[in-house]
């Protein structure tokens, strides 16, 4: 079974409109689960929240909309629009909407303790986009999942910069950060502008080429 659920391949996508808001409660869509992975939007009504809990796994959330007040071990930490936190396994940890709010979720079991997330600290607020930070030209990475049959890197690509003629080993999920891209996939051009995701099939050719200085999230599931 593949990876991916409830997304078309190929089809440029507004990540936060994939689940709506309802009236005093938290809706949800899973959008990927295999193994080690499982990974889900959420929409949360203003006030409405995750009871304090635990987990065997890391979970890292990227805030699509809103302001989630998200407390690691009794220590409470506002997370905006555009940021992202990293909430360690084994550790308790409770969420609550300050508004209308929508969140990225995506949490990775390690195996045996070794791999998961790496390159970021757990428990800081930090705007996912600085992960990578500090390019002049080209294209520069920053490995932030690693895992077997599953890795994730953060791109800073300038503009004109292109990542040309790759074939892909597995299913690709692309989300745009910032700036803006030409995906080209089987020679089908599509535009991705900030927070759009497109999801890539198994074994085909594709490119991403920089349209304006751009920083996306890219992940790979084999």
């Amino acid at each position: 079974m593949n990876a991916i659920r409830n997304m078309d391949y190929n089809k440029v996508i507004n990540l936060k409109d994939l689940v709506p808001y309802g009236e005093k409660t938290i809706n949800s869509m899973m959008i990927a689960l295999k193994n080690s992975l499982n990974s889900a939007v959420f929409a949360f009504d203003k006030e409405e929240m995750l009871s304090e809990h635990s987990a065997p796994a890391d979970a890292l959330v990227y805030v699509l909309d809103g302001e989630l007040e998200i407390s690691i071990n009794k220590i409470g930490h506002k997370v905006k629009k555009g940021e992202m936190i990293l909430m360690p396994a084994n550790i308790p940890h409770a969420l609550k909407a300050l508004e209308k709010s929508k969140m990225l979720l995506i949490i990775v079991k390690k195996h045996e303790d070794i791999g998961g997330f790496i390159n970021l600290e757990y428990s800081k607020e930090l705007l996912m986009k600085d992960i990578v930070t500090g390019f002049k030209g080209g294209v520069v990475s920053k490995r932030i999942l690693n895992l077997e049959n599953l890795t994730s890197l953060m791109f800073a690509i300038s503009e004109n910069e292109e990542i040309e003629h790759n074939k892909t080993e597995g299913e690709l999920l692309v989300l745009n950060l910032d700036g803006e891209l030409d995906i080209t996939i089987n020679n089908q051009k599509e535009i991705l502008k900030e927070d759009q995701i497109i999801v890539i099939p198994y074994n085909v050719l594709y490119e991403i080429k920089a349209k304006i200085d751009s920083k996306f999230l890219l992940i790979e599931i084999n």
